[in-house]
């Protein structure tokens, strides 16, 4: 099979950045024009927006299970083809009902063809490259915002919101499905650069010292192989990888993690700009502070690329709840500061670049690539139900108690975060 344009890699990431930019950042330029000409209220169009993310939690692990099952070129391909139905639902939904059933598919499709799926199919293809290839992938999705903020704003005063969902269903099937229709199958590929030869990994330093392949995310292979290595998932647990009871616990503690980080980004995605008012900023600086946000989500993600040499993907997580805690303490200690408040908002920005990659690369150091596909389904299926609950939860939060309570609740979320990546480090360490 010929290689994608590009590669694999940037393939993938290409697609995650039409994905998300056509599904996920809808509501945020065009809910109100939504609202407005269809005649639905705001609590209705953001509702149906969380049900999707809810029913994508729910979908999570079967979708996992057929991804190692039925390879990620089936899931993917029928997640875009889903992604394409749904906007088209979208562009001619009239009745709330209607609303949330193009909401539905849209979760299901979304699930099927984004990041999760992406990590599964791309650490199948390049082995102990992974790593590196989740990094570059998000990059590519860190973009979406930027390319569809403007690009939905600017389409929707032309040509509607409705004729815009088209596009966007067109985009999907042109660019994403063609490119997931050309990933390898579920059989092995041929490819050299998987090789673990580019680790100068031996058996007996596997022996050694399996525990520390885990931490650095990278799959120990052959490296006497002078020839094509095939990359199989594998039939056995991967050495290094944590096995019995201790799997199960470390399992459960990052999926809390994943949960906590999820309600925290879910949150400050819808409510952001009304936290910072309601920390005495005025509106037109709480939007501008907002907007860098996404310039450091990129440049995290650079530097994560550089340091991956001496910092595993554990580490990275410490790392990044350390930050993004720290970031919401700021924002309550700072308030009304516009200085102090757009260094934590920078500091938020990078602490959630680096978390994508986070959110991927962990599982494949702590459990290794066999059944990675079912892994991500388990540990990111409590992190969409609870960034389905978020907005609506925060939401309350702020009306009932103002901006301040809502950030205490999100601080401590973070700092349980932390916690559990601590206590992860211990799994990795013994």
């Amino acid at each position: 099979m010929p290689r994608l344009p590009g590669g694999y890699t940037t393939s993938l990431g290409l697609t995650q950045l039409v994905g998300w930019g056509t599904t996920f950042y809808i509501p945020a330029v065009l809910a109100h024009v939504m609202a407005e000409e269809a005649g639905w209220s705001l609590t209705q169009v953001f509702g149906a927006f969380s049900w999707s993310l809810l029913v994508a939690g729910i979908v999570s692990k079967s979708m996992g299970r057929a991804i190692d099952h039925r390879g990620a070129r089936l899931v993917m391909s029928l997640g875009s083809l889903g992604i394409v139905l749904g906007l088209l639902m979208l562009s001619i939904a009239s009745h709330w009902l209607t609303l949330f059933a193009a909401w539905t598919v849209l979760g299901i499709a979304t699930r099927a063809a984004q990041y999760d799926s992406a990590f599964a199919a791309i650490a199948r293809i390049l082995g102990s490259r992974t790593r590196r290839a989740i990094s570059i992938i998000t990059l590519w999705g860190g973009l979406a915002s930027t390319v569809f903020w403007p690009l939905g704003h600017l389409l929707g005063e032309s040509i509607g919101w409705r004729w815009t969902m088209v596009v966007y269903a067109v985009l999907n099937l042109l660019i994403c499905l063609p490119l997931h229709l050309r990933l390898p199958a579920r059989d092995p590929i041929e490819n050299p650069e998987a090789s673990g030869s580019e680790h100068g990994v031996t058996s007996k330093q596997l022996a050694a010292s399996p525990a520390r392949f885990a931490a650095s995310g990278s799959t120990p292979q052959s490296a006497s192989s002078n020839g094509p290595t095939k990359v199989d998932a594998p039939a056995s647990p991967d050495a290094g990888a944590i096995q019995g009871d201790r799997r199960d616990r470390a399992m459960l503690v990052f999926g809390f993690v994943l949960a906590g980080y999820s309600f925290v980004f879910s949150a400050l995605s819808a409510h952001l700009i009304v936290l910072l008012e309601g920390l005495g900023l005025a509106s037109a600086l709480a939007v501008g502070l907002s907007s860098i946000k996404g310039i450091a989500q990129i440049a995290a993600r650079f530097l994560e690329m550089i340091g991956q040499k001496w910092l595993g993907p554990v580490a990275v997580g410490v790392i990044a709840f350390a930050l993004l805690a720290a970031s919401l303490i700021m924002m309550l200690a700072m308030q009304a500061d516009p200085v102090l408040l757009a260094l934590a908002t920078i500091i938020y920005g990078g602490a959630n670049g680096l978390t994508t990659i986070v959110r991927g690369a962990v599982p494949l150091a702590l459990f290794g690539h066999a059944g990675f596909g079912t892994t991500l389904g388990k540990v990111a299926a409590p992190g969409l139900i609870t960034a389905a609950i978020a907005p609506l939860a925060v939401a309350f939060l702020i009306e009932a108690s103002g901006a301040q309570l809502a950030l205490q609740v999100l601080a401590v979320i973070a700092l349980a975060g932390l916690a559990g990546m601590l206590w992860l480090t211990r799994r990795v360490k013994t």
